[in-house]
């Protein structure tokens, strides 16, 4: 692992819009974290429960920060492979991993490797493919789940193949459906499909929820709040831990978390996080906060 600290180391289930939110919420709740069985509640605003979240940070021998990409530490874009890092933020994400008193991960549906080559710091520590890629780690699918997974991608394909806007993405051990660039009414039908692919397939696959992104994975795949529980099992007990998301692929890892600092990116209704920050600027200026703090 890099930097100076050792340390290791969910199933949204696409639902009908007609289902109720408390079967929304249960769809994100994850074993092990405090709050597993809270239903999903209205976040508060990070900037104005700043002096609760600064005392546990003062007060830390050592932090935890673990932070999403897409939509977190980066705006979305139209496409995928059109995201760029900002200059600053890639300096900003170095002084905090060279930080004594912080460790960094960044924990996302992308590949470790073009998380490396997009950020380009070194120092940081990355999981990818919702926790099938660690960085370090050697991780693989049964010979089983990859066929039954290029037999879904398969499907997927054929049957959105003449559904334009739609593009499916294969990443390995997994892969995702984008739909950010299909209208409406071609996204409700491609959803449709990508249900009747998976359905006969449940035992063995499940679907993400992202930012106009299904993420289709193998079972196997512990999700990023297991990837979560799995890294925090090795830090000292009481280590605060930060974790910043901005889709529902983010919500086990919330719940995960149980009690600590957990922030959702937008403004959502309901979240497992405790916090919400507005927009991709407003982590920036939590990160700049954070800095400070541990200055």
């Amino acid at each position: 692992m890099n930097g100076p600290h050792a340390a290791a180391k969910h199933a949204l289930r696409i639902k009908p819009k007609e289902k109720r939110a408390s079967e929304r919420s249960r769809a994100h709740n994850v074993p092990g974290g405090s709050n597993g069985d809270v239903a999903a509640h209205s976040p508060r605003y990070l900037f104005r429960a700043w002096s609760e979240i600064a005392a546990r940070i003062r007060n830390a021998e050592l932090c935890a920060l673990l932070l999403d990409f897409d939509g977190t530490l980066v705006k979305l874009q139209r496409n995928p492979w059109e995201v760029r890092v900002p200059l600053r933020t890639k300096r900003l994400l170095e002084r905090l991993a060279r930080n004594p008193r912080l460790f960094v991960a960044i924990v996302s549906g992308r590949r470790c490797q073009d998380l490396q080559t997009r950020i380009g710091v070194e120092t940081l520590h990355f999981i990818g493919l919702h926790g099938a890629e660690e960085q370090g780690k050697h991780t693989k699918i049964s010979s089983a789940s990859a066929r039954i997974l290029a037999h879904a991608q398969q499907g997927a394909r054929a049957r959105m193949a003449a559904m334009h806007g739609m593009r499916v993405e294969d990443k390995g051990m997994s892969f995702a459906v984008h739909y950010r660039q299909a209208s409406a009414p071609i996204a409700r039908a491609a959803k449709f499909c990508l249900l009747d692919v998976v359905a006969p397939l449940r035992d063995n696959l499940r679907v993400l929820e992202g930012a106009m992104v299904w993420e289709v994975l193998p079972n196997e795949i512990r999700g990023k709040g297991g990837a979560v529980r799995d890294l925090l099992g090795d830090f000292p007990p009481g280590t605060p831990a930060i974790y910043i998301g901005d889709d529902g692929t983010d919500e086990a890892a919330f719940c995960a978390l149980g009690d600590q600092i957990s922030i959702r990116v937008g403004t959502p209704q309901k979240s497992h996080a405790k916090y919400y920050v507005r927009d991709t600027g407003e982590v920036i200026r939590f990160l700049l906060r954070l800095e400070a703090e541990l200055a």
